[in-house]
């Protein structure tokens, strides 16, 4: 009688047990039936990626214009976006995905600043890492020289110095990208990365080359990497730089007209990306009102 009474006593702590982990167990599931699901895009599927351009962002709204914005409209164009469901990707995460080695989100985003400005690193860095987005900024090599020989740091006027870009580029907010080294300045005799009326194919190459490599060796000199993005000083290019910039290890390339772009698992769909310039002036629903899906 006492073995039948212990195995009474086993058999209702074995059911008591079974009983309270499959509870636990149902709550458990029902916990995560409800946490929303980021979708994702993986194995070649065509993903819709807007580009926004940005340059300069100062407080003074008196300078506000077609390439000026404040703080304030950058924050709530941050918050917009996150708002109607988008996710801040990378231009790595971008190029991942074309290699099939990454997976992107169902809306993904891309944030680029042009020209490098020191108030770039003064407000867009902290705005960035408050909110857990990211941003490709492209920087002028001999802008960057000019304010790293004068120490200058002043968010009004100033360029970023290479000790910034090196901080920058240390940040997993931030990637640094090939701006040229001297394109963007009429005073070189052309208009951004263009090719001048009569110049030969060999000549062209020659001078963009040049300039080209010499950013990405004052990049790796100064700060110990070289940038895989071009971004066309003023929009303007030649079909013809693509292959070379693949040639020199280059995996994305920016320029300005405006668009939506197609992602797909293919590199080459990276050049030539399509981007839509953010003045000032229009608010933040009136500029995304044609370009975000709701």
């Amino acid at each position: 009688m006492r073995n039948v009474s212990r195995r009474l006593k086993i058999f209702s702590v074995v059911v008591f047990v079974s009983v309270l982990y499959c509870a636990i167990l149902g709550m458990f599931f029902d916990h995560i039936s409800s946490v929303p699901v980021l979708s994702t895009n993986a194995g070649g599927e065509e993903v819709s990626l807007p580009i926004i351009m940005y340059h300069s962002v100062l407080k003074d709204e008196s300078r506000s214009g077609a390439y000026v914005i404040t703080p304030e409209t950058l924050e709530n164009d941050i918050v917009y976006l996150l708002e109607n469901g988008y996710t801040f990707v990378t231009a790595q995460e971008l190029i991942d995905y074309t290699e099939n080695i990454g997976i992107l989100p169902d809306k993904p985003v891309l944030l680029t600043f042009d020209d490098g400005f020191y108030n770039n690193y003064e407000y867009v860095k902290p705005l960035l890492e408050e909110y857990g987005a990211s941003a490709v900024i492209s920087v002028v090599g001999s802008y960057t020289d000019e304010f790293s020989e004068s120490n200058i740091a002043n968010p009004s006027f100033g360029y970023l110095r290479w000790s910034d870009v090196y901080d920058m580029f240390m940040s997993k907010h931030i990637e640094i990208g090939n701006h040229s080294y001297d394109f963007h300045s009429t005073d070189q005799g052309r208009m951004g990365a263009g090719r001048n009326e009569g110049e030969s194919d060999e000549e062209y190459l020659s001078i963009f080359c040049g300039d080209t490599q010499r950013m990405q060796d004052r990049c790796m000199e100064k700060t110990g990497f070289a940038p895989v993005i071009y971004t066309y000083p003023f929009g303007e290019y030649d079909e013809i730089t693509t292959d070379v910039l693949k040639e020199m290890g280059f995996k994305m390339s920016l320029c300005c007209t405006e668009g939506i772009n197609h992602i797909v698992a293919d590199p080459d769909c990276l050049f030539l990306l399509k981007r839509y310039n953010r003045p000032s002036g229009v608010s933040t629903w009136e500029f995304f009102k044609d370009i975000i899906k709701e």
